[in-house]
């Protein structure tokens, strides 16, 4: 049985990509808004000093297009150059990703297509299943200029990968074309947009559009006919995967793990909200694991399998 795998920005903070926190001050550092966008900027940037988070800080506020678009060139910008970063130490086989581990033995053990949703924009899980040897299926087709085809029935590769905010080589091509492209090619010689979802109150309106529009109706199905789920690093706060997530919940009937380095308060509130005990996160404490259930916990000493690196030790 093959869990669906839900990887939360938790899954890439280990490789060292920024969490919210890093992003906001990145942005703030980075971005210098045009004249027509100082007061919205200021606002955005008070919510921030006030401790507000950057997700509710970009709800609070309202932006402009242009404001949104510099937000979402920094953003890739940043999560580009730790993306690379990591990429180059994989080359240099400097890490060795226990997903692809994990994704090479459910391979080996199940014949079915491995669903794994995400909602990160780098390519961790990428590459993890060229490690795995595996070929993948994004709904993207070709190799250097990719186009968004959907996923086709008749192409059954053994991994979809549903990555429903976007990617950081994916790109709205002229304002019309939906394309996937290397990082080589240099965006301020083409019009090109990146196509990620950042927070914000747009969010939802642009995910009204493909290629968001099907991988999201894509892993609402995966959620609908799981089996079982693992969530690694997922802080169950994202509204386009967390109705399906929720709706399995109350059905009761399939096991959920999460496992992360600290469960969020919308984690806990989603075990404790159970009403069996097949939903179990995990979590550090101290040196060892704390595990939660929905009516009770319990402490394991010396033992880190909250962290998929060990976690996988117990099943391969």
């Amino acid at each position: 049985m093959v869990p669906v795998i839900v990887l939360g920005s938790g899954a890439s903070a280990a490789y060292g990509f920024a969490g919210m926190s890093q992003l906001a001050t990145h942005l703030v550092q980075s971005i210098t808004p045009d004249l027509e966008d100082h007061q919205e900027w200021n606002e955005f940037k008070s919510e921030l000093e006030s401790g507000t988070d950057l997700e509710t800080a970009l709800h609070r506020v309202t932006i402009s297009e242009r404001l949104e678009k510099k937000i979402i060139n920094s953003t890739r910008e940043l999560i580009l150059r730790q993306d690379l970063e990591v990429f180059n130490s994989i080359v240099k086989k400097e890490i060795n990703l226990p997903l692809g581990r994990l994704l090479q033995f459910f391979s080996r053990t199940a014949h079915q297509t491995i669903k794994v949703v995400t909602t990160n924009y780098d390519r961790l899980a990428e590459y993890a299943i060229e490690q795995a040897f595996l070929n993948f299926n994004t709904g993207f087709s070709g190799e250097y200029q990719k186009t968004f085809k959907g996923f086709n029935r008749r192409l059954i590769e053994p991994v979809e990968l549903l990555k429903v905010h976007g990617s950081l080589d994916w790109f709205l091509l002229d304002g019309v074309n939906v394309v996937g492209i290397p990082d080589i090619i240099s965006e301020d010689k083409i019009a090109m947009t990146p196509l990620m979802v950042t927070p914000g109150i747009r969010k939802y309106e642009h995910t009204h559009n493909d290629p968001f529009r099907s991988i999201i109706a894509r892993a609402d199905i995966a959620f609908e006919t799981a089996n079982s789920i693992l969530c690694v690093g997922y802080g169950f706060n994202d509204r386009h995967i967390q109705p399906k997530l929720n709706d399995r919940l109350r059905q009761g009937r399939i096991p959920i793990l999460i496992a992360t380095k600290s469960l969020s308060e919308s984690a806990m509130r989603f075990i404790k909200s159970a009403t069996a005990p097949n939903v179990i996160g995990i979590e550090e404490f101290n040196s060892g694991t704390r595990i939660v259930y929905h009516d009770a916990e319990e402490i394991v000493e010396d033992l880190s399998f909250w962290s998929l690196e060990e976690l996988i030790k117990l099943v391969m």
